[in-house]
Parts: structure tokens; sequence; C-alpha cells
């Protein structure tokens, strides 16, 4: 690798709404490199790579590729040129399927009619060569897929113009272990083997440091500065994102807990065998274990969402007679899902009806919705959970990914609970909205309510719990606590 710029953003600003986004920021992208961006949500990273590619028209600076001025009007100039955007939020036409939207605009002909099954071909031809998941079927249409999916999909379609920089924002916030890791492996390979410069954005640090050969930190849409592989440290990576330093990260865990809040007693279905576990007033009950152990399946049988066969769920110490997501709303159990896209949040709602939804026997109480009400809940929302939004009709997507996930945690706290369980809620989420939600959650403990928190971060688990149950296989597999709580006991019981 060379020292030559491939790409650069020199002095680049842009406001919206009056609010700076992107604070004259310069940035280089060297031949041959594999770049970091990281900083919180917020932080200004998929704006200023927006701005790279045209998708957002700069107020000022000046963009060079390959040494030379350029003015893209949109992010398809730019691809045309080289240099193409996988964006955080992908991009296609819901009712083509994967191959249709990989060769959207460049579609294969065949006698004046588009030649689908040359199309399926070449979208297969494409797996192979990048193979993030060898079982994804090219035929699905994108209103059927999941997230991850529409992730490939993106991902493909950029690749298929053979840029010569690829800019990933977020690529795996919605893979699973084994995608992230295929995808990773490509991206080292595409760097090798076809001298492509690329810019990666992600909150996974390890990610980064695996991949990256420079990390620019971005915070409150300035450049605070570019620290090179021999000198990646974790520590000094998080306190220039958040500008504190790791060992105030978490709060400090409960000394004393209550008596026993909520109890689960042998829950069995078609995915749990025989599951127990306590939940005591003023305590974080972590739950751990690897993809498929059953924790999803645990947590939403217990909100309602899936059926059990057998088994009960008592709350102060009262047996409860219905188990169904309306008697549990009823009884002050709520929980924040773990896809907060598909499941936590309403997308053609704006922000203030996302905020509100869950309530609206507070709010409607004669059948109309009562304005000054509604406004005081969010506005409480607001504050209390440092939720940054320009305007309360604003569109939910509009947020960044962890204002986002505040207001699907938020719209359940709009209200008072008593146990609050929590689906890995900080997935996809910047460091410094981690540490906020972390916070939160230790404030709700010392008013003596009880959280069940689920992560798919070992370390996370180990820094936030005070008691730790693991999963393996649909069943609970030991009960940790205290010192018990470390990385190589709860491996031993994962694996």
């Amino acid at each position: 690798m060379g020292n030559s710029n491939i790409l650069k953003g020199e002095n680049l600003h842009k406001r919206f709404e009056g609010v700076v986004a992107v604070d004259s920021i310069s940035c280089s992208l060297y031949e041959g490199e594999i770049l970091g961006l990281v900083g919180e949500n917020g932080a200004g990273k998929s704006t200023f790579v927006k701005l790279l590619v045209g998708e957002h028209l700069k107020e000022h600076g000046t963009i060079y590729y390959r040494d030379k001025e350029v003015n893209w009007r949109n992010s398809y100039d730019s691809m045309i040129d080289g240099v193409g955007l996988v964006h955080q939020k992908p991009y296609l036409v819901p009712e083509l399927t994967a191959a249709e939207n990989i060769f959207l605009g460049k579609e294969y002909t065949k006698n004046g009619i588009i030649d689908e099954s040359r199309i399926l071909k070449e979208a297969k031809a494409l797996l192979t060569r990048y193979p993030i998941n060898s079982a994804f079927d090219p035929r699905l249409i994108v209103n059927e897929m999941t997230a991850g999916q529409r992730e490939i999909t993106e991902i493909l379609k950029v690749l298929s113009y053979n840029p010569k920089v690829l800019i990933l924002d977020e690529p795996t916030a919605s893979f699973t272990e084994n995608e992230s890791k295929k995808l990773i492996s490509i991206i080292k390979k595409i760097n090798r083997e076809q001298n492509m410069s690329i810019i990666f954005i992600s909150h996974r640090l390890e990610e980064v440091f695996d991949l990256c050969t420079r990390i620019t930190v971005l915070r409150n849409g300035k450049n605070v500065g570019t620290v090179d592989k021999k000198d990646f440290n974790k520590s000094k990576i998080i306190h220039m994102i958040i500008n504190r330093d790791l060992s105030e990260f978490y709060p400090s865990k409960s000394l004393h807990t209550g008596k026993c809040l909520f109890k689960v007693d042998n829950f069995n279905s078609a995915e749990l065998k025989e599951i127990s576990l306590t939940v005591n007033s003023g305590e974080i009950v972590g739950l751990y274990g690897l993809s498929g152990a059953g924790m999803t399946e645990f947590v939403e049988s217990i909100f309602g969402i899936r059926k059990i066969n057998s088994g009960n769920l008592f709350l102060k110490g009262i047996k409860l007679k219905n188990i169904s997501i309306s008697q549990s709303i009823h009884n002050g159990i709520y929980l924040v899902p773990e896809d907060r896209d598909l499941k936590g949040l309403f997308p053609n709602f704006n922000v203030k009806e996302n905020l509100t939804i869950a309530h609206l026997d507070y709010l409607i109480p004669n059948f109309l919705i009562r304005e000054k009400k509604e406004k005081q809940v969010v506005k409480k929302a607001k504050n209390d959970f440092n939720i940054t939004f320009f305007n309360m009709n604003q569109e939910i997507h509009s947020l960044s990914g962890g204002n986002q996930q505040k207001v699907v945690i938020a719209k359940w706290l709009c209200k008072d609970c008593d146990v609050l369980i929590l689906d890995d809620p900080t997935v996809g989420v910047d460091i410094g909205t981690k540490r906020e939600i972390y916070l939160m959650l230790r404030e709700l403990t010392k008013t003596g309510k009880g959280i069940i928190f689920v992560s798919s971060e070992i370390l996370e688990i180990i820094g936030i719990a005070d008691r730790v149950y693991t999963m393996r296989d649909g069943s609970i597999s030991a009960e940790l606590k205290g010192t018990e709580i470390n990385q190589k006991n709860i491996l031993e019981h994962v694996l």
C-alpha cells in the first residue's frame, strides 16, 4: 500500500435544518488501504460518506478522486466512476427479486426483452464470487427478506459494478455472526487481490481492529483524529469517540437487591426445555448464549408472542392467569424486541406516533387523542432518554440508529413498569448511546424495577448484569453470580 490518495474530502461541511452534521471534515483514503470510520450515532459518519459520493450536496469543501476534483451530483455518477457506497439502510425496490435489484438499470436483454434467466445466472455467479451466505436465494423478493438478506443484496448490487473504492456503512449490523465473518473475509480478499480501497464504518470495534490499517474518529461532526494500526488500542479509541475513559463505561452494579419480583417456572415449548429463572427487585439479570440457543424464543414466550406448552409466570408472588401480549402490558411486563425495524418501530409512523402508540389507553380515555397529553409524553421521553430529533412529526427512519433504539425503549417507559425485558438492545448502536442505555437501566433498578437483559456480546453481559443465566440448546445451562461472572465461566456453559 502506498500513501497516495485515491479519495479525499477536504473541509466538507453540511447542515440539516440549521443543525451542523458535518463540520469542515477533511479525510483521506489511501490507495489499497482499508480505512475504519468510527464514532457515535450522529457523529457525522453516514453524512460524510454520502457527501463523498454526491448523495448529499456539500455546502462547501472539495472532493478529490484520483487527484482530480469531482462534483458528482448523485451516487450513481460516483458508482460509474468507480466509487460505490453500500448504504446502512439498503436502497432496494421492494417488489423485485434480489437478482433484479442487483442488475437494476443495467439489465441483460435478449432480442430487446429483459433476459431474466441471464440476470439470475449472473446474480448466482456474484454470490459464488462473494459467498457472504451460500444459502441465499437471489430469487427472493425484497419484501419477503430479512434485514440481513436485504444487506447482502445491497452489497452484491454495488460489487456488480466492480468499484475501485468500496464504502461500507454498517454492513454487518443486521448480519448473523457467520455472515459477518464471511463478509470480513471477503473484504480482506478483494482488498488483497484487487487492490480495492475500502472505507469501513462499524460500531463493532473488534471488526474495525481486525480489518483496518488506519482508523479515523468522528465526534460531533468533526474529525478528532486518525490512528495507525500499530497504535490501535480499544481504550484509546473509545476515549476519542465518547471523550471519556473506558472505566466509566459501565455503571456500578447493584449492591443490594430486593425480594423476588418475577419468576418463570418450568417453561416448555417447541424451542424451550424446562426453563426456570427469577428476577429480584432492583437487579439486572443477564441472559447469554450462542446464536440459536433460545434467548429470543424465551423472552418472546414470556411476553406472549410465542406459544408455550407448559409453565407459569409469577409477578410479586401472584401467579399470572394469562400469558398474552395484552396481559403482559397490563401487568407492567414490557419487551424491547430484538429487531427494532421489524418488531419495535412502526415505519410509516412519525416520531411522536411511535413514542405514544403503546399507551393509547392513557391518551384516548374517550376515543379522542388528547394532543396536550401526547406532546407532554413526547417531551418527557425526549428529555428523559436524551433522544435527538428536530421535530416530533419527522419520519422515524430519519433518526440515527441509536435514537431509533431510544424511541423503542422510551415507548414502553412512558408509563411505569415492573419488569423490563430487553433483547439485544444495543445492536447497531454507537458506544455513546450504549452507555446512555446502561445508565438508564441502572437508574431503573434503583427504583426497584427488575430487568432481563439479553445480549450477544459477552463483555456487555459481564459489564452490565448482576446475575447471569447461560443458555444452550433451549435450556438454562448455569446461573452465575458475583465473581463467577467472567468470560471463562460463561463460555464453559454455552459451548
